[in-house]
């Protein structure tokens, strides 16, 4: 299950807390299926300092999906303000509608046919908005749930004392029961920058 980590290393004094650390992160990553995301992690702790580091190079998959991606938009009925939605593929129709419920109200929003959404508003003000309107990010969800898991699962209790940084290519977390010292942070980047040389390698 966990081969697509290229990369999988616990750093600790304690050679007992180093094996347990490391099988909560791997059975953490694989219940919430996010074994694939991650493509190198390096986790640094030493409970007497304390002090708890996880840092991970992401590959994250599909970006956003935009209602142009499913569905062809176009102006309504001829002298009417409205614009036409036709949905290609019905498995985004729930996530478009409460989108365009949200942005419209309900009032506004038709759906005559299983595949057509009518959505009363100026076609000329609003045709190119509705076809890049954002509908699903699986991208933010998974880095969502990443957070969730390190925050509430992987991080030990009692350290509460975080700072982080998160984006679509890296997190790093260092964690501490006392004011995190600057050289936490700056070993934190460290280890970042030599899970990226080895990548790059």
């Amino acid at each position: 299950m966990m081969e697509q980590l290229e990369t999988f290393i616990v750093e600790c004094p304690d050679v007992t807390g180093a094996k347990t650390t490391r099988s909560l992160i791997l059975d953490t990553l694989s219940d919430l299926s996010l074994s694939r995301v991650i493509e190198r992690l390096k986790v640094y702790m030493d409970p007497v300092e304390p002090v708890f580091i996880f840092a991970a190079l992401l590959r994250l998959g599909s970006p956003s999906i935009k209602i142009k991606d499913f569905a062809k938009v176009d102006m309504g009925a001829l002298g009417k303000d409205e614009v036409k939605i036709e949905v290609e593929k019905e498995m985004f129709t729930i996530k478009l509608l409460n989108k365009l419920w949200a942005k419209y109200g309900k009032e506004n929003i038709e759906q005559p046919d299983r595949k057509v959404i009518i959505v009363k508003t100026d076609p000329i003000k609003d045709l190119d908005m509705l076809r890049e309107l954002v509908v699903e990010e699986p991208q933010q969800e998974v880095l969502d749930r990443l957070i969730d898991a390190i925050a509430l699962r992987i991080i030990p209790e009692g350290f509460r004392v975080r700072k982080h940084e998160l984006s679509t290519t890296h997190v790093l977390f260092v964690a501490s029961e006392d004011t995190l010292k600057p050289e936490w942070l700056a070993k934190g980047q460290e280890i970042l920058e030599s899970l990226r040389r080895e990548e790059n390698a």
